[in-house]
């Protein structure tokens, strides 16, 4: 199995450094076939999805969803998975957002309906107003759009539940045979290609759109610049987030919308100093102080992903504050993000 995944947030890193608002017009949901390194692998997921589908299990269920995803065939069946998983759980708050998310990929699925149900069960959640807020973006609803911000500004976070999927899917794979491994990573154990699959499994799946709340509330036009306070609040729901996109793209909400000039450099301190902490990881990563199973398993162990990012740079003895004067890197071609 490749190293594809090293942390979550990292998958992304290289666009976040640039800038956590070409995040948010470029992150949606991954649809339709992945690829896939060998015939092999696809031969070890159909199997494994038709072993894991026959199961009354949410978390085998949820599991066979996620592998169903990447392989050809009928758009839907992943969904129909998600359905039956949250049919059995129906108080898996994550289970039923991921459901939402898959929902808001196929056309013609009720995504507002699941979305309503999952706000039942964590109303908190400003993630929960997604599909909501991008239906009234769709249909231009100037007072439906406002609604929408309006319930996430009263969210206190936003949480796709990344490590509780992770854990699910771990718990699914050992239903099943252990995936066929990468011949250039000989020493991967069984467990350490489980939880990468499994690591790599959120990565696709469970990574909402942004873009709707950030055309929403970036400044420039009269209607975007009423919304100032609700968009300041949702920044702050934001950054409380469980993932670190979240986090960085509140952070971006908060410049926009700043309530003063210290406000304002708060929130470029705050983000200069997430995309050092990334910057460390990234350079620590894969090294025998970090190797990918310990990653995981220090990211599963925490519900936020940058609590999980301190505790690896803490126990490596890295800093987790940037030395004065330090910029983050600008991958190639990227352009300095723009003033608000």
């Amino acid at each position: 199995m490749r190293y594809a995944w090293i942390i979550f947030g990292t998958t992304l890193a290289t666009h976040l450094l640039a800038s956590s608002f070409a995040i948010a017009h470029t992150t949606s949901p991954q649809t339709g076939p992945q690829p896939d390194a060998t015939s092999a692998t696809k031969a070890w997921r159909m199997g494994a999805v038709e072993s894991l589908a026959v199961l009354h299990d949410a978390d085998a269920l949820t599991t066979a969803a996620a592998l169903a995803q990447s392989l050809p065939g009928d758009a839907g069946q992943s969904l129909g998975l998600l359905d039956r998983a949250a049919a059995i759980a129906p108080q898996a708050a994550d289970i039923g957002l991921l459901d939402v998310i898959q929902c808001h990929t196929q056309p013609g699925c009720d995504a507002l309906s699941r979305e309503a149900r999952v706000r039942g069960i964590d109303p908190h959640n400003g993630d929960v107003w997604m599909a909501a807020l991008h239906d009234a973006t769709s249909h231009a609803d100037q007072a439906r759009i406002d609604e929408a911000l309006s319930n996430m500004a009263h969210s206190t976070h936003f949480n796709f539940y990344f490590a509780s999927l992770g854990r699910r899917f771990i718990t699914g794979l050992k239903r099943v045979p252990t995936p066929p491994s990468d011949p250039t990573h000989h020493a991967d154990t069984t467990d350490a290609q489980r939880q990468m699959l499994a690591m790599s499994m959120v990565a696709a799946m469970a990574i909402p759109a942004f873009q709707d709340v950030t055309h929403a509330c970036q400044p420039g036009s009269a209607a975007n610049d009423a919304r100032r306070k609700t968009c300041r609040d949702i920044a702050t729901s934001m950054e409380r987030g469980d993932s670190l996109i979240a986090n960085m793209i509140g952070l971006r909400l908060q410049e926009w919308t700043a309530r003063d000039a210290v406000d304002h450099a708060d929130a470029v301190a705050q983000r200069r100093r997430l995309q050092w902490r990334m910057n460390q990881l990234g350079a620590l990563a894969g090294t025998p102080a970090l190797p990918p199973t310990k990653q995981i398993a220090t990211m599963l162990a925490h519900e936020r992903e940058i609590d999980g990012i301190d505790t690896m740079l803490t126990d490596a003895g890295k800093p987790l504050d940037p030395p004065t004067g330090w910029q983050p890197p600008q991958p190639q071609g990227a352009h300095p993000p723009s003033s608000p």
